[in-house]
């Protein structure tokens, strides 16, 4: 049997822990541009006002977890909420993604949003989280909590 100096078996094991490094990096850089594409589409389909293309964004058995209600739960009740904003005028949305990691076929994501009116009148700002589920090749919200930066409305 070969022995080998422990300077080689160390120089092997460097460049073993680095390619590791750099295909981890390469993952986690895919997740990120995969659910910031998803957040798009999502954001698309708010500004047409399609509240079934937002909800499609969703798992099935997704849960959404509004200020002020229930825990709102599966897609077609994320539809109904959806379109009762659109209809209030909430159509507009901007996604900060700050923090995004995924773990295989899950991942979560930290970041801020702004909901300008068409006025340009701040309708809500602040920060949420998301966990994300890779179904058939394609991230989609699967449970989704934010909390406003907005004042609580006087009393």
């Amino acid at each position: 049997m070969r022995r080998y100096s422990n300077a080689v078996v160390t120089l092997c094991t460097f460049f073993v822990l680095l390619l590791g490094v750099q295909v981890a990096h390469a993952q986690h850089s895919k997740t990120r541009a995969d659910i910031e594409a998803a957040n798009q589409e999502l954001i698309a389909a708010l500004a047409r006002g399609d509240a079934a293309g937002v909800a499609a964004a969703y798992t099935l058995d997704a849960q959404m977890f509004p200020a002020n209600s229930d825990v709102v739960s599966g897609q077609a009740a994320i539809e109904k909420l959806w379109q009762e904003w659109i209809t209030a005028g909430f159509t507009n949305l901007t996604l900060e993604a700050v923090e995004v990691e995924g773990f295989g076929d899950t991942a979560h994501e930290v970041g801020k949003y702004a909901m300008p009116g068409k006025d340009g009148k701040m309708l809500d700002e602040g920060k949420y989280v998301v966990i994300w589920k890779r179904h058939q090749g394609k991230w989609k919200l699967h449970r989704d909590i934010w909390t406003t930066n907005m004042p609580a409305p006087a009393q």
